[in-house]
């Protein structure tokens, strides 16, 4: 079997090819094309394909993560949309709610809708909070709102009317008669999308949908055709925002699910070798060209939220809690108006590119930064396949930075460094410390093209106790692509308090969600064999805004329900989470979860056994500005290709490698362990 992967970030693609029948790994690096082009793909395609000495019929699978969605939303660059909404509530996406990310300032910025008022339509009718209809939904208004949205010129059309979630009968007579009407345009429903209560999580989620929709329909369009045209007859999988996997007519469906596809990947690869490694927790590091993203593995498991706050607005649909930054290799550092050094959030990218590129960028970048230390060196960065010119770094370093501040260039360049490690240190511990974790007992999975650069600083800095890197750390996420399993998720309201739930009407909703997740995986060809169903529900102390997702089992005979089991896990964690629980309170229940797996074959990544340790030999040194307040030091430097496992050594040092570069810092040593990984760690006297 060949599978094949595709990770494709803002400035490069990520693509692996497993060889099972030979039980090799391939991999690559392109640079990647335009912002929401998929030409990179074929271009790394025929590369690592002619590596293999394969065909690229040969390919078995093609699994794909990408960051299209992502990007037209925080970039604005989304779809035209009309919405229809309940008579009297046009305002709800600029009201929105009274969060606000500055509880004391006096001066609050509303994040800007992603649908204006000027293209939100309204309709008469109305469902009360039990879905008895109130006001029947009209022919003849259904044909007035028809009318106003040609008028319109729509890419897109969005729906949601006051609670469809518990009656959507309303809703589904406009999207019947809108899908009729509007053949061309696609049509997203809330009672599809996001049936859960609270109108504007629900009435945004599904404006998103329509946001991201035609501009996902067009990069998959666009990406099966140039496949096709290749050569390319395997199945296309597409990774979700939840880790699972999608086939492109699920996506195109919810398109919303698609949101954060790029960093899921690295995840669900850091959860796999935490495995291999008996590590349970861990912090995932993803630093590329554009931006670091950050997430935890505890206990084994990946953390998940089933809503999150995206550029100021609220997504609800299940994700990976991943947290995201602008300090990408990219990433431009400047001079604020109070002669501070800033980094981010713009971005070099691939196109021009850090300065060193001289590719006509004239920003001193962190990847300029690094130059300058002697992190980065012409003759080993991504395998000399990309130049890079020492010069041009320094110049814009100097330029840019270190002149305006009267600092020496590598002062200044060792303070672009520092400030996106701050800033990558504050994502860490918004992770972990403010979600009940003590980070000391994480180890740091750094992977991406930069992450393991500047983990060692990371680690130091936060008393962490360990950092860990991958054998193909710039490739990883590509690699956890293939790790994942089909998964389709769905949710109903259930507003119970917990003592009251009837074991016989809990089950009867959660096997009804059951089988509308089965006929999704019928559609997507997932045999009954292959099927797993995890159910949850909502559940929060009485009076309380906030709910926390309880697991629970799934309906199978007559002792599966327990009230107790599920108050007790609820009290345990939300005295993690918070700090305190009350086992006196009564809860109640708010919703209903079920998530489907459907389970696909997967390549074996890795099965190398572990070797007595011995001492590494580097291959030469070279002269390094890394210590705060230093001096240039000189740095052993060693090939990742040359170590082989039970190999040993200490800081500072620079293990390089085609698609990435590992530092270890003074004080620290490397050990390299089953499945090529190093681990880095404190020695004795500097912890």
């Amino acid at each position: 079997m060949y599978y094949l992967s595709a990770d494709v970030g803002g400035t490069f693609t990520d693509l692996v090819l497993i060889d099972t029948n030979a039980g090799r790994a391939h991999v690559d690096k392109v640079p990647s094309a335009e912002r929401g082009s998929a030409a990179s793909i074929v271009k790394g395609l025929d590369r690592i394909v002619e590596k293999a000495g394969l065909e690229r019929s040969h390919v078995d699978l093609f699994v794909h993560g990408f960051t299209v969605g992502t990007n037209a939303f925080l970039m604005r660059t989304g779809a035209r949309v009309v919405m229809v909404l309940t008579d009297g509530f046009r305002d709800v996406l600029e009201i929105g709610d009274q969060l606000r990310p500055e509880l004391y300032s006096l001066q609050q910025n509303k994040p800007v809708p992603v649908v204006p008022r000027s293209r939100i339509l309204e309709i008469a009718e109305r469902i009360d909070s039990f879905g008895e209809v109130v006001q029947e939904i009209s022919d003849d208004d259904i044909a007035r709102v028809i009318d106003d949205i040609a008028a319109l010129e729509p890419e897109a059309i969005s729906v949601c009317l006051n609670f469809s979630f518990v009656n959507d009968v309303h809703e589904r007579k406009l999207g019947e008669a809108l899908r009729q009407k509007f053949t061309d345009i696609p049509v997203y429903l809330s009672c599809d999308v996001n049936p859960e209560i609270e109108e504007y999580p629900r009435t945004n989620t599904t404006a998103i949908a329509g946001y991201l929709g035609p501009i996902i329909d067009k990069y998959l369009r666009h990406l099966e055709k140039d496949l096709q045209d290749s050569g390319v007859t395997a199945p296309l999988r597409l990774m979700r925002s939840d880790g699972g996997m999608s086939t492109p007519r699920a996506a195109r469906t919810n398109p919303a699910t698609m949101m954060l596809s790029g960093p899921a990947g690295g995840v669900i690869a850091s959860a796999y070798l935490g495995q291999r490694l008996e590590i349970e927790n861990l912090v995932t590091f993803d630093m590329g060209g554009t931006s670091a993203d950050f997430s935890t593995i505890v206990g084994g498991s990946p953390k998940k939220v089933n809503s999150r706050s995206i550029d100021g607005q609220p997504l609800r649909l299940p994700t990976l809690d991943i947290e995201t930054i602008s300090a990408g290799g990219g990433s431009i550092g400047w001079i604020d108006r109070g002669g501070a050094i800033r980094v981010g959030p713009h971005s070099a990218g691939s196109i021009p590119g850090p300065a060193c590129y001289g590719k006509g960028g004239v920003d001193a970048t962190i990847t300029d930064a690094s130059v300058v230390l002697g992190l980065l060196a012409p003759e080993d960065y991504l395998g000399g396949e990309v130049a890079i010119d020492p010069v041009l770094a320094r110049k814009a370093v100097q330029e840019q930075v270190a002149t305006p501040l009267g600092l020496s260039v590598e002062e200044a360049a060792l303070g672009i460094v520092f400030v996106a490690n701050a800033l990558m240190n504050q994502a860490i511990r918004t992770l972990s410390v403010e979600r009940g974790l003590d980070i000391r007992r994480f180890s740091l999975l750094a992977f991406g093209g930069a992450g393991p650069l500047y983990s060692s600083y990371l680690i130091r800095d936060l008393g962490m106790s360990e950092v860990i890197v991958p054998r193909h750390p710039g490739v990883f996420a590509a690699e956890g692509l293939l790790l994942s399993d089909i998964r389709h998720t769905a949710q109903r309201p259930y507003r119970r308090s917990l003592a009251s739930i009837d074991q016989g009407e809990i089950a009867s909703v959660l096997a009804d969600i059951i089988s509308e997740l089965a006929q999704e995986l019928d559609a997507d060809g997932v045999p009954e064999d292959k099927r797993e169903f995890h159910c949850s529900v909502d559940l929060r102390y009485v009076g309380q805004f906030h709910e926390i997702d309880i697991l629970i089992n799934t309906p199978n005979d007559t002792d599966w329900w327990n009230s107790s089991k599920t108050f007790d896990d609820f009290v345990e964690l939300h005295d993690t989470l918070f700090g305190h629980a009350d086992q006196d309170e009564p809860l109640e229940s708010i919703c209903l979860r079920v998530e489907a797996q459907g389970y696909i074959d997967k390549p074996e990544l890795v099965s190398d056994p572990d070797a007595a340790p011995h001492a590494a030999e580097p291959y030469g040194t070279r002269d390094v500005y890394i210590e705060k307040n230093g001096d240039w030091q000189a740095c052993d430097l060693y090939r990742r290709e040359d170590l082989s496992i039970g190999a040993f050594f200490t800081g500072p040092a620079i293990v390089t490698q085609v698609d990435s570069t590992v530092l270890i810092l003074s004080g620290q040593a490397a050990h390299v362990v089953k499945d090529d990984v190093i681990r880095i760690r404190e020695t004795e006297g500097d912890k």
